[in-house]
């Protein structure tokens, strides 16, 4: 956590800054009408069964979605001169998969679904809504999973292209490597994933 909060005080907007710390700090959810455990981000996998299936691999994920935007930015700003929101991509990136504390929760030595109906994409973008975001941060967190058949969640900002390719470029890169096969399915062509 300490490296994510070094990451958000680069963040120049000191309301944006302040926000975004808070919420990695502390994640609550606003609507009272929604209860679900929270998990320790600490201790969480990324996903069940995904990238990053293990103890800590939510916080080490988003570490590295954020310093590849980073790198990302300062490459499309050298060669194409790109203008680019650094306080908007920070805070995306590092908070693209925070609601994830209430989508998966601990059984023992095992991760389980607490029942959300909202994905964690949606989840986000609610809580930053509620919380006053900027409404490119809000687009950035809810567009990070690409068009899964919604108009809305199709990047329309460079920012939000970079934190989805970003995201894209770790999960895979980290499934590859730890040799889970839920990302390698989904590059498989559709025939192959038919026998997956």
């Amino acid at each position: 956590m300490k490296r994510l909060i070094e990451l958000a005080n680069k963040i120049k907007n000191k309301t944006l800054r302040e926000k975004t710390i808070k919420l990695l700090k502390e994640q609550e959810i606003s609507n009272p009408e929604m209860a679900y455990p929270k998990a320790k981000i600490e201790k969480m996998p990324c996903w069940i069964g995904g990238h990053h299936n293990y103890s800590g691999g939510l916080l080490e994920h988003t570490l590295s979605v954020t310093r590849i935007v980073l790198s990302l930015a300062d490459n499309f700003e050298q060669i194409y001169k790109a203008v680019i929101s650094r306080d908007n991509l920070i805070a995306g990136a590092l908070l693209h998969d925070i609601m994830k504390v209430f989508i998966l929760k601990q059984a023992g030595k095992k991760w389980d679904f607490t029942g959300s109906l909202l994905d964690h994409a949606h989840f986000t973008a609610c809580e930053l809504y509620a919380r006053g975001f900027p409404e490119e941060v809000i687009h950035i967190v809810a567009s990070h999973g690409g068009d899964i058949g919604s108009a809305g969640a199709n990047p329309r900002t460079i920012e939000a292209l970079l934190v989805y390719w970003a995201d894209m470029i770790d999960s895979a890169t980290e499934s590859t490597l730890h040799g889970t096969t839920q990302l390698q399915i989904l590059f498989m062509p559709p025939e192959e994933k038919e026998n997956a």
